[in-house]
């Protein structure tokens, strides 16, 4: 009873502390990241074990709490850095390319596996 009552009170504590985010780009895609969370994004070169510093960061800010707290606009008006820690390098789940040309005689399969870095956040700094 009393671990999960001590449960309970962190999961409220940790829900009252504001949290962090931002919204980086790389690779042509945006994400939204905070602290701990693990993205799937496009290779890097990279080591696994390195960091990656994000730079070019969209919109950043702090949730829950009392004080919301949002920045937007340029990189250079926010001074927000992102780092985050290569995990790992692998490839996507295999995709089936089929082409056929009814009554020519035409088929052709293909497939494509993209290559991808997982990335850890560690830290958003505004």
């Amino acid at each position: 009873m009393a671990k999960k009552q001590a449960a309970k009170a962190q999961t409220e504590k940790a829900a009252a502390e504001p949290q962090v985010f931002a919204v980086v780009r790389t690779c042509g895609k945006q994400y939204r990241v905070s602290p701990g969370t693990k993205i799937s994004i496009d290779t890097q070169d990279v080591k696994p074990g390195e960091t990656i510093t994000f730079s070019d960061v969209l919109m950043a800010g702090k949730t829950g709490g009392s004080d919301v707290k949002v920045l937007a606009g340029t990189e250079k008006s926010l001074g927000v850095t992102v780092t985050g820690r290569l995990v790992r390098q692998t490839k996507d789940k295999k995709l089936i390319i089929f082409k056929k040309r009814l009554k020519g005689g035409y088929t052709k399969k293909q497939g494509h596996r993209q290559a991808k870095s997982e990335v850890v956040i560690e830290s958003v700094s505004l």
